[in-house]
């Protein structure tokens, strides 16, 4: 394999406007060449998006699908290895750092990703009453104005009101609150609060509530709250297209999307990737949504050894989509409506795909045909042929691309205090997750499909969770509840068909505060069984039995009969 050191085209580190001008001199000077080894030596490089790469990208589950400008963007790219020396990528505004598009053997290791402003800011709560809270806002790590009643912050070049709302951490744990809940502001929704802000002295703002509302009762002075004022927008990976593609070695600290996002790759090596507060930085959040998610994958998932904790949605989400059929012109063709709208633009697949057709009330499969054809007429809808005449083509319905199955093996990983749950695994794939520990506030395994809301599939067969460490998970209701749930949205369950196949939970230690264990609705097997369960006083109990279960089939477990419904 041919090295490549970048600094023979002038990339060495140091705070370069024009560095993104030199990469892309270089990629182009070297575009179709396979077997090469770029190496980046030891230092700090800046990228500005002042002479980035821009194309229009439908990154699945972000929001904002509009051009974005790209630091590395390999695609067509084969057999190429990106090496970091001990490299650290600090980012500039609004750029994705890698786009892997039909890509084959690709390796990124050894190199650290930060941006140099964050795509959110913290404060600490220093005052609290009933409708009143004050936030001490370190205005030169996190710059922001006042304008009229309402809270901006200051990104490089902008200026963004406070969007999302807030979002409350145990100073002590740094982790979200017991029973806390996302907190937002003047928004056109119910659980938003009216408010107004007032600065109140030096990087101290006052939040006074409007209507009649009061702050959580899990709010505490010392707390702190996380600040949401961009959209996720620009995930650190984003790969599209590809196969055998392989990230080791590398630390993320922050990114405005998710770390890794993948959509139609097969084979994906995910090893000691660590999504991690920075250890010189007294930042409590990191990623600004998921940590790896996977939409219609194919061959191998392998995650391993890694270490996910702080970001803003759940570690690992792995899915496919369902298209609803808008319109039937004739049995062997309909148009599709891609209806979440972080799901617009995506391409469901390409011709010679076996798609299934699911009764969105039972998410039961009734037919299924591949599809000779598949056009995408704009970011809303998409029309597609069946190789024959199809009888249960139903407005409302939905479609599944069934060709992009993975298996799933996710061993030795640390995932704790972050935002929501853990790893969603809805593949039919096998699917092993072995050794790892959770402390994550919702559930910890989450097994869900849903075809009238998030749109996100599918059914699962076969799923293992042996050998893991089970730490305290589930405390916030809202989002989980027990550490292992099962809950797809279907509306309406058949006598004797299930939309999930195999559970086997086996082998794990639960250090839990109540009597919650599994939650499981609509499956056809659960088996519960060699578990270690210790007893412990972290958090106040909640209510609910050791296995809530609903219309499974078949439970094999050594749970007491008096310890589940």
């Amino acid at each position: 394999m041919r090295q490549v050191y970048v600094k023979e085209y002038g990339i060495t580190p140091g705070n370069d406007r024009a560095l993104l001008w030199k990469v892309r001199m270089m990629l182009d000077e070297l575009q179709g060449t396979m077997g090469i080894e770029f190496v980046f030596e030891s230092g700090t490089y800046h990228f500005y998006p002042d002479y980035a790469v821009e194309k229009t990208l439908y990154i699945s589950n972000h929001d904002e699908d509009v051009p974005k400008r790209i630091a590395f963007d390999f695609s067509g790219w084969r057999k190429v290895k990106i090496r970091g020396e001990g490299a650290v990528f600090l980012f500039h505004t609004d750029i994705l750092p890698f786009h892997l598009d039909r890509c084959h053997e690709i390796l990124i290791e050894g190199i650290t990703i930060d941006y140099e402003r964050t795509g959110y800011s913290e404060g600490e709560i220093v005052e609290l009453s009933g409708k009143r809270m004050v936030l001490r806002i370190d205005r030169k790590e996190y710059p922001y104005r006042v304008f009229h009643g309402e809270l901006y912050f200051e990104e490089e070049g902008a200026y963004h009101p406070l969007y999302y709302g807030c979002l409350e951490m145990d100073r002590r744990r740094n982790a979200p609150v017991y029973q806390g809940r996302d907190i937002s502001f003047n928004r056109p929704y119910p659980s938003s609060y009216g408010a107004v802000f007032r600065e109140a002295g030096e990087n101290l703002v006052e939040v006074t509530l409007t209507e009649d509302q009061q702050f959580p009762e899990t709010s505490r002075e010392g707390n702190r709250m996380i600040l949401r004022h961009h959209l996720r927008t620009h995930p650190c990976f984003y790969i599209t297209r590809s196969e055998g593609i392989t990230l080791r070695d590398i630390t993320i600290y922050h990114c405005t999307g998710m770390a890794v996002i993948s959509q139609f790759t097969k084979d994906i090596t995910i090893e000691r990737v660590c999504l991690v507060r920075h250890p010189q930085k007294d930042r409590i959040f990191t990623a600004t949504a998921d940590g790896f998610h996977f939409v219609y994958a194919g061959g191998k998932i392998h995650i391993k050894n890694c270490v996910l904790e702080n970001q803003l949605d759940d570690p690992v989400n792995i899915h496919g989509i369902y298209g609803r059929i808008h319109k039937v012109t004739s049995k062997r063709e309909v148009i599709v409506e891609l209806v979440e709208g972080m799901q617009k633009g995506v391409l469901l697949g390409t011709a010679g795909d076996y798609f299934a057709v699911i009764d969105n009330r039972t998410m039961l499969e009734q037919e299924h045909a591949v599809i000779t054809e598949i056009t995408w007429m704009n970011s809303d809808y998409q029309r597609i042929v069946f190789a024959e005449d199809m009888e249960n083509l139903t407005p409302g319905f939905v479609v599944e691309n069934q060709s992009w199955v993975p298996d799933v093996l996710i061993e030795g990983c640390t995932f704790r205090n972050n935002r929501a749950r853990g790893l969603l695994l809805t593949s039919a794939g096998d699917v092993l997750v072995r050794d790892n520990t959770f402390e994550t506030p919702g559930a910890a395994i989450l097994i869900e499909g849903d075809s009238n809301y998030w749109f996100e599939s599918g059914a699962t067969r076969h799923i293992v969770i042996e050998g893991n460490r089970f730490h305290h998970c589930a405390y916030v209701s809202a989002w989980g509840k027990a550490p292992i749930q099962v809950s797809p949205s279907a509306l309406v369950w058949e006598k004797d068909r299930r939309y999930h196949q195999y559970l086997e939970v086996r082998g794990n230690v639960f250090q839990c505060c109540d009597d919650r264990l599994v939650n499981a609705v609509n499956l056809k097997k659960l088996v519960f069984l060699d578990n270690k369960i210790e007893r412990t006083t972290v958090f106040e109990p909640i209510k609910g039995q050791a296995l809530e279960l609903d219309g499974v089939l078949e439970v094999e477990t050594d749970i007491n009969k008096e310890q589940q419904i």
